[in-house]
């Protein structure tokens, strides 16, 4: 469920006694050093315990609780081999919600039950870590990628085929030949001559197809990473906002990386 989606649905949402919401923070960042030792299995047990103790006279609540609590705590088991920086859930037993977002980022490690989702930490997430088209650029290759909460949602790379005259798909590694179309005989100074005649003609056709992207995705935040003067060539043929220009080289590295050092 897309985050606008996701907030309308929440704070739509009032239950009523005996059916209450569990709202969970769980910050299980491996990366933090007061987490070196699994400390998040120690927060999990004494949040759900606390909540127990505080429910010991509404049996109703409580058993409700108990139900929730075994969900969550298998959920967040199944993952540890290879374990987020955080969990939020959001559930109730009577209403049958269930939504748990699984983030690159970490949260304070809070335990909720009310009669309504705790959101304010999440929306503050979401201002931190917006929506977020990341644009990587160099020469007549593009990879698009879509993150939000520090998360890689989608990665999708393009180049400019000369052959064709057209922006084409690629899926897998790149090869250092393939910004040369099909024709291989193509020598290098042959292909960079072409690639300077027909810059101008790209970057406008790949304007026009990032400003539908961004509009169909929904996108809070575009950023250009790669060649300034290229980027900026890009971006004064686009109608959407671009927000920030990195120029560094990052196209060749690992999506998550790339999201870990411009986001986080």
């Amino acid at each position: 469920m897309s985050f606008p989606k996701l907030m309308n649905m929440l704070e739509n949402l009032h239950l009523h006694t005996p059916d209450k919401m569990l709202t969970v923070y769980l910050n299980t960042d491996r990366s933090d050093p007061d987490q070196q030792g699994g400390e998040w299995k120690i927060a999990l047990k004494n949040g759900f315990n606390r909540l127990e103790e505080y429910l010991e006279s509404a049996p109703e609540e409580q058993e409700r609780l108990k139900d929730l609590r075994l969900k969550v705590e298998e959920y967040v088991h199944s993952k540890e081999r290879e374990l987020p920086r955080s969990f939020i859930f959001f559930a109730s037993r009577d209403s049958g919600i269930w939504e748990a977002l699984e983030l690159q980022v970490p949260v304070e490690t809070n335990f909720y039950w009310e009669e309504d989702p705790m959101l304010d930490a999440l929306k503050e997430l979401h201002e931190s870590y917006p929506h977020t088209g990341l644009i990587l650029i160099q020469q007549n290759q593009v990879k698009i990628l879509t993150s939000a909460f520090g998360n890689l949602l989608s990665n999708e790379s393009m180049e400019f085929d000369l052959d064709t005259d057209d922006w084409r798909k690629y899926e897998g590694p790149h090869h250092a030949d393939a910004s040369m179309g099909s024709s291989k005989s193509n020598q290098k100074e042959e292909f960079e001559n072409r690639v300077k005649a027909n810059q101008q003609r790209w970057w406008k056709s790949l304007a026009s197809m990032l400003d539908k992207k961004a509009a169909d995705e929904k996108w809070d935040r575009i950023i250009l990473v790669g060649n300034k003067e290229e980027a900026a060539v890009l971006e004064e043929n686009m109608n959407k906002e671009v927000h920030e220009t990195i120029g560094k080289n990052l196209l060749n590295e690992n999506e998550h990386h790339v999201i870990e050092k411009i986001l986080a």
